[in-house]
């Protein structure tokens, strides 16, 4: 006979206590995107209807304001149902916000066809059509705009608690003690780390029991999350875990210790139906791909065009100051370890490297000229550089280029040093405006940044860099 559980009065609570994560703060996220879409169709309508677009395309009758009104929150609702559909309100970890640009557009793409489909057989009222392009037009960043407030408000809630999850973690060995050191300072992510079960992997961990205690630690510490991550030679003992887990409300998680060898995301796929993980994949590929090469074609053919002017400048500047020549040509190592070659505004010294070799420049370096010291605050040095992104040797956005010299020594030392080479070059990257620039940051935190990037990019990732490139340069700081 199989034993019966019974009941822990420990169950109302812990359930209680994570309504809040279940329902409430989905509620509350679906409420501002009902609120966003209804706001996106109401100045669709202002638009179409009273100012500019009545004097550019006529109407013969004035509708009433609520049926669109009421419009944009069918078309709200809509979008809800199809974002919950496929996970797009699952709020207990927060997702980045660039990560979320595209549910938005898929969500958005298909709750207005599905609206569409359903008005076609409603007779009594024809809809705009400009109406609705429009409204599809504004939805997307009504959307983005709205996730980010709900974010706001989820940090909010979780620094006080509401909907936090609570978690243990079972494992010793360096993965564990990482995993421990994450979780203790990602309360604002939505997670609160309870202590150890088992023997803690830190020194001064908590440890709340042994494994064989587990059902009762769970109904005493409402735990809501056991992460598994043993070492090697412990692996063999998750059997354990996992039947001393059995018939218990609580998430595994299992985190193998092939993530110490990538920091790639690891992602499941299936194989004849067995889970395979996917340690690494192309980051940049298919339409996608397509679609960041025109970005960049587009905006530096712009840039060229519209600031030639600013080029001649710069020259003259560099020329009067310290004579020919102007371009400082130098190898770097770009995409899938080719070597091209960057041009630069010369800012230093014609000898500067004759006797020190290849060495960064430093904050007051003594070799840079004195319109060079100007060039390099406001980024001018790298205006040349758009020459290289318009032939495709660069990208607009990416980690920055940097000299085989540099690339063979650190190499060496840094794990996954050369994934960088993943994707190409940039101008400016998630490392530069984030502040790691320059001799005052080490090159093992802009590693990590970029590393990021290749792991997480996307084309609103790219829109998002590129826009605080051009407040840091606005603002003097440079970020290129």
């Amino acid at each position: 006979m199989t034993a019966k559980i019974k009941p822990s009065p420990e169950d109302h609570r812990t359930s209680e206590r994570s309504l809040a994560a279940s329902f409430y703060l989905p509620m509350i996220a679906g409420s501002f995107d009902v609120i966003a879409v209804t706001v996106a169709a109401s100045l669709a309508f202002y638009l179409r209807f009273y100012w500019p677009l009545p004097d550019l395309v006529p109407f013969h009758w004035m509708p009433k304001p609520m049926n669109y009104v009421l419009f944009g929150v069918a078309l709200g609702m809509v979008y809800v149902i199809v974002s919950w559909s496929y996970r797009g309100y699952a709020t207990r970890i927060r997702v980045p916000l660039e990560q979320e640009v595209g549910r938005i557009l898929r969500g958005s793409l298909l709750s207005t066809g599905v609206l569409l489909a359903l008005i076609f057989f409603y007779r009594e009222f024809t809809y705009s059509r400009l109406v609705f392009l429009m409204t599809l037009c504004f939805m997307v960043p009504a959307l983005i705009a709205s996730r980010s407030m709900f974010q706001r408000v989820q940090i909010m809630l979780f620094k006080r608690g509401i909907g936090v999850m609570r978690v243990a973690l079972w494992g010793t060995g360096e993965l564990a003690a990482r995993l421990w050191q994450d979780f203790e300072r990602g309360r604002t992510q939505g997670f609160q780390l309870i202590g150890a079960v088992g023997e803690a992997p830190v020194e001064g961990g908590r440890s709340l029991g042994e494994i064989s205690a587990l059902r009762d630690l769970v109904f005493e510490h409402d735990l809501d999350m056991l992460v598994m991550a043993p070492p090697p030679d412990e692996e063999e003992r998750m059997d354990d875990v996992m039947k001393a887990a059995e018939g218990l409300t609580v998430e595994l998680l299992f985190c193998p210790s092939a993530v110490e060898i990538t920091r790639s995301r690891i992602r499941v796929t299936e194989v004849g139906g067995r889970p395979i993980l996917r340690m690494k994949t192309i980051p940049m590929a298919g339409w996608r791909y397509v679609v960041k090469r025109m970005m960049d074609f587009g905006l530096s053919g712009l840039f060229l065009i519209c600031f030639s002017w600013l080029y001649a400048m710069v020259a003259a500047a560099v020329y009067l100051d310290d004579g020919r020549p102007i371009f400082y040509k130098q190898k770097r190592v770009g995409m899938d370890g080719r070597e091209f070659d960057i041009v630069k505004f010369r800012t230093m010294r014609k000898d500067a490297e004759t006797q020190s070799g290849p060495v960064w420049a430093k904050k007051g370096d003594p070799r840079v000229t004195r319109i060079g010291g100007f060039l390099r605050r406001w980024s001018l040095d790298e205006l040349p550089q758009f020459l290289s992104v318009l032939r495709g040797d660069m990208s607009l956005v990416g980690p920055r280029p940097e000299r085989p010299h540099f690339v063979e020594q650190f190499s060496r030392h840094i794990p996954q040093y050369l994934d960088r080479h993943r994707v190409k070059s940039g101008l400016t990257g998630w490392a530069q405006v984030s502040g790691f620039r320059g001799s005052d940051t080490t090159i093992e935190e802009r590693t990590e940044f970029d590393l990021y990037y290749v792991e997480n990019w996307s084309l609103w990732f790219d829109v998002r860099i590129l826009l605080k490139t051009l407040i840091a340069v606005i603002r003097g700081r440079g970020a290129m």
